[in-house]
């Protein structure tokens, strides 16, 4: 079972709901900044990009060997893959959304709809407006 981290913002017109896994993040260690962008933290993104930027120039300047350059970028991607979620969840709170309960289960889909089964007045907040 996988722990997943609900953060909602229910202020405005409809409530937002949103689910991150505890754990590496495999996306975020293979495509780092990328995968910051996809999910629309920008934040994270530039901070990921300055990041890999300065591992990158710095690893060439202070190690010459080529062996030793890339086992450096890839503890880069190692430690991105291990902050990663607790990025996003730093990224959310910046953009007013609040951790409001711990969820497990086997994917996302199921963590979302125990959620919304323990919290019969954030479905009927979220179905609204439909």
């Amino acid at each position: 079972m996988t722990v997943y981290s609900v953060h909602v913002r229910d202020t405005g017109l409809k409530p937002n709901l949103a689910l991150v896994k505890d754990g590496f993040s495999w996306p975020a260690a293979i495509f780092g900044f990328i995968w910051a962008l996809v999910i629309g933290a920008w934040d994270v993104a530039l901070v990921l990009l300055g990041v890999q930027i300065v591992a990158g120039v710095l690893a060439p300047l202070l190690i010459g060997d080529p062996t030793s350059q890339t086992v450096v970028q890839l503890g880069v991607s190692v430690v991105i893959g291990l902050i990663a979620n607790e990025l996003r969840r730093w990224s959310l709170d910046r953009r007013g959304m609040y951790e409001d309960a711990v969820v497990t289960a086997h994917d996302k889909e199921e963590a979302e709809r125990r959620y919304l089964d323990a919290n019969p007045y954030m479905t009927s907040k979220l179905l609204r407006d439909l």
